[in-house]
């Protein structure tokens, strides 16, 4: 368990990829999550840009277990076709990036924020931003398989419209539809805290389709995540205990972003990586 932690990249938008690497090692990450997102991956990667991570990687001993996947505005709840296009497009490419870096899953946004989706509120918006969602995984899927990634949706802390597919009550009948090989679920628990749902339950439903993790603390629900764990409201005893009970083999990846004042990022990384020693043994 304790070999199997990442650190997310998404920790470090304050210095580039490379020094983000010897940081996470620095720290004593095994692994990273490559967080596809400005300033480190803003586009679809050239070979020599894969080519340069798979280098930094090897380099700092670092693998790379996992990426998530671009987020806002894409997504796969996007209910205008031209975009849903685009959504697609850019998925794609990103699923073959996960493989070429040797990622095993791949993490996807179910839905978009309100912010990025034209007349958000009105109710045929949201049976259409629904509807999208399996659309987009029988589009993707047969390319995940043919690549051996697997995609993780993740729970969202959206709570301004009734979105759909935003917590694993909605998720865990979706991806039962589908081969747990290449599709599964991934928990943020800041997203649980945020909404103040119950995160015993939302492990529960999970269960063996849950295969990776976003860990970091809320201050309150509705509050600022992505800080450190037992820096705000979260019972991390129980959350262990129950990834414990229901068996949970995936990744424990720490994405935490939010430091203290006057505590820098490395310090951070160093932080969370002494708490993961603690928690996990």
């Amino acid at each position: 368990m304790i070999d199997d932690i990442s650190y997310a990249t998404v920790g470090f938008t304050d210095r580039n990829l490379e020094k983000a690497f010897d940081v996470i090692a620095e720290a004593g990450f095994p692994q990273v999550e490559l967080t596809c997102n400005p300033p480190h991956v803003d586009h679809p990667l050239k070979p020599d840009e894969i080519s340069h991570i798979l280098n930094l990687s090897n380099k700092s001993g670092i693998r790379i277990r996992t990426i998530h996947g671009p987020t806002m505005p894409v997504a796969l709840g996007i209910p205008d076709k031209d975009s849903w296009k685009i959504s697609m497009a850019a998925l794609e490419k990103f699923i073959h990036i996960a493989s070429d870096l040797g990622a095993t899953d791949m993490v996807i946004h179910p839905v978009a924020s309100s912010g990025y989706i034209e007349n958000a509120k009105n109710p045929d918006v949201f049976q259409e931003i629904k509807n999208a969602v399996p659309l987009s995984l029988d589009y993707l899927l047969p390319i995940a398989e043919k690549l051996k990634v697997c995609i993780n949706l993740e729970n969202l802390p959206y709570n301004d419209i009734p979105y759909p597919y935003i917590n694993m009550k909605e998720l865990r009948p979706l991806v039962d539809q589908y081969p747990s090989d290449y599709l599964g679920l991934i928990l943020d628990t800041g997203h649980v805290g945020i909404l103040g749902d119950n995160m015993v339950d939302e492990i529960t439903i999970a269960g063996s389709r849950l295969r990776g993790t976003h860990i970091h603390d809320v201050d309150r629900p509705n509050g600022t995540d992505h800080i450190a764990p037992k820096r705000g409201f979260l019972n991390w005893e129980s959350l262990l205990q129950t990834l414990q009970k229901i068996q949970y083999s995936g990744p424990y990846t720490f994405e935490t972003n939010i430091p203290k004042e006057n505590e820098t990022t490395k310090s951070l990384a160093i932080y969370v990586r002494e708490f993961a020693n603690s928690w996990l043994t």
